[in-house]
Parts: structure tokens; sequence; C-alpha cells
């Protein structure tokens, strides 16, 4: 049996979460189940009459261009150690996909504690993390704990909205109930959330750095005036991601600046064996704002031009890498404008 815990119930996958990640504190449960999960859904799979695998749905705002989706951040993925191998997780994601697209989500998202294991359910990585730490000027930054009061919520959310907004095109709204919950997650874990000014006359915001463990060697986010930063290393693929309604998606894909032509049609194949409504050969409208997608009928016989897994779709349109193509399809591809930089630092 496959279905969503209610509200009541949802406490009762604490013991599964306890089982296959030994490795999170008691504290930092004790946080996630009283917080995130009263925000979440648990879809879950059974076996005569026990708790035998699960997923969490844990809802996020994203920032899309100039568009703000409702999409899933996909946690807690676990199934019992007496029960693997036998479907349930792959149950699970089918179900899960066909709700999300029911609810007309763009994509979701996860953080994969091994890549392998959802490479066949149509994921692939669509963002690195990027190596940053404080340089010599950013260590001279004054440092005080972050407070839970509305203003200071809605002063630290701005400032990194304006960072992030510089940089990427992709990412999860920030907002006052962002930083709340993120204060409470990192402090859960014997962590903080400072933030970092200048020790100017007129003190001014310049960072937010949160982290995880008393000694702050785990950091979960450093968002920072680029003057105040360096290089810590080699980015790092982090986020996977997954598109869910295609023609939903493709709405904010358009035609590059540089395109010779400022409207093109074309014929695209695209190959999901899990969402059936992603699955096959369509006509693709793009111009320089947006495009869409009208499946072709059988009896039309049109022929793609272009055919790919819904994996090398996704990582093409997040603009994570380009997709393998020769020929005519080299051409179209060179046309058409991915999103261009995708950040994601959650970690649940």
């Amino acid at each position: 049996m496959i279905r969503y815990l209610k509200q009541e119930e949802k406490k009762e996958s604490r013991k599964l979460w306890e089982k296959v990640f030994s490795e999170d504190s008691e504290s930092f449960l004790d946080y996630y189940y009283s917080d995130r999960v009263q925000k979440s859904k648990v879809l879950t799979a059974w076996k005569e009459g026990s708790m035998a695998a699960m997923l969490h749905r844990n809802p996020y705002q994203v920032v899309v261009k100039d568009r703000l989706w409702k999409i899933d951040y996909v946690a807690g993925v676990a199934t019992h150690p007496d029960c693997r191998h036998q479907g349930f997780m792959s149950r699970l994601l089918s179900r899960c996909f066909m709700d999300m697209y029911l609810e007309k989500m763009e994509f979701c998202f996860l953080v994969p504690v091994d890549p392998a294991i959802y490479q066949p359910f149509g994921f692939t990585y669509i963002s690195d993390l990027p190596a940053k730490e404080l340089n010599a000027k950013g260590q001279q930054l004054s440092r005080r704990a972050f407070l839970e009061g509305s203003e200071e919520c809605r002063e630290t959310a701005r400032f990194v909205g304006r960072q992030l907004e510089d940089q990427y095109e992709v990412y999860a709204l920030r907002n006052e109930e962002y930083y709340r919950d993120l204060s409470r997650e990192v402090r859960s874990d014997r962590g903080d959330l400072l933030l970092l000014s200048t020790r100017e006359k007129e003190e001014r915001l310049a960072g937010v750095w949160a982290y995880y463990g008393e000694t702050a060697a785990n950091v979960r986010e450093l968002i920072c005036l680029p003057e105040y930063l360096k290089e810590g290393g080699s980015s790092k693929p982090y986020a996977m991601g997954r598109i869910i309604h295609l023609q939903q998606f493709v709405s904010v894909i358009c035609l590059n600046e540089d395109s010779p032509v400022s409207e093109m049609k074309l014929v695209i194949e695209v190959k999901d064996s899990l969402i059936h409504q992603n699955n096959g050969i369509f006509k693709w409208r793009l111009d320089r704002k947006g495009s869409a997608l009208t499946p072709v009928l059988e009896e039309e016989g049109r022929k793609p031009q272009i055919s790919l897994g819904i994996n090398d779709l996704t990582s093409w349109l997040f603009g994570y890498s380009r997709p393998s193509v020769s020929g005519e399809g080299k051409e179209l591809v060179d046309r058409v404008r991915p999103l261009k930089g995708v950040f994601f630092d959650e970690v649940t």
C-alpha cells in the first residue's frame, strides 16, 4: 500500500529515519519533526502493516527568472533494511511523480548521497556548490548572532536575495520564513547563523554565514559581498533535478539573443519512461520571450530533429551540460537559451 501520512501520523516516520540516517543527531530530528515535517507531505509504502519505505516532499518557493514556482525538495528517501530490493522506492517515486505532474509542478530537486540511485528515475545534476570561503578582508568583518525578529529576517532576506539575483536565474526564495527555519536548523545541530558586517562608522551587512557543529567546520550557507570571498577549492556537483511537467517547464526557455532567427519551430522527441505525458514527439515553438510544446499526433508522421532522454533534456535546459547531438540538431541546440545560473545549497 502506498499512501501519504496524515498530519498526526507523520511522527511515526521518525523511527525509519533514525534507522536509515543514524548519523543525524536527536536534536536535529527534534527540529526537523517539529518544523519541516509539519509543512511537508510524507509518502510511505507499507508491508504487512509496517512502514517499509518513505520519501518527504519538502516545499520551497523557487525563483526561476522572473517567476516564482512551488517546487518540492525530495528528502528522507529511505527503505527499511529488511525491505530493500523489493521495488518499494520505485513505486514511491512513480506515485510521487504522478502527483507532482497533476499539481503542474515544473520540476523537483534533491541532494543525493549516491547519484547512481536516482539516475534511473530521470534525475541528473543541475547545479554545483561553489567552494567559497572568507578571504583576509572577510575575516575582519564583525560577527553577531542572527536574531529571529521580523526586521532582521527581512533585512537578511533582502540582502541575500540581491546577491543571488545578481548571479543566478534559479534559486530558493529567501524570505523571513526561510531564515527563521535556517537558524533553527543549524542551531539544532550545535551550529549557528551569523551576520557579517563591516566595521565602518555606519555598519552595513556584508554577508550571512550558517554552519553546523561547534567548530563551524560544516558550512551550510556562506553568501557575502564578492570582495570578502575567495575560492576555497573546486566547485562540486550538488543538487540533482528532474523535469516533472515538461510543458509547464519550457515556458521559461527561449531563443538566444544572438540567434539568427527571432522565432523557431522544431520537432523534438523526449524519452521519459516514468511520466508518460512527457514521453513522445512534440512541436516546440520558441521566440525570444519563451516557448511552448504541443504533442505531435501519430497520424501526423513528423520525424524528430532532436531526440533526448529526460535526463539529458533536464541537464541541458538547466544549463548544466550540452546534449550530444550532431548535424541539424547541433545548430538548433545552439539557438536555444537554457537557464543560466542555478544555485541550491539546501539540505532538507
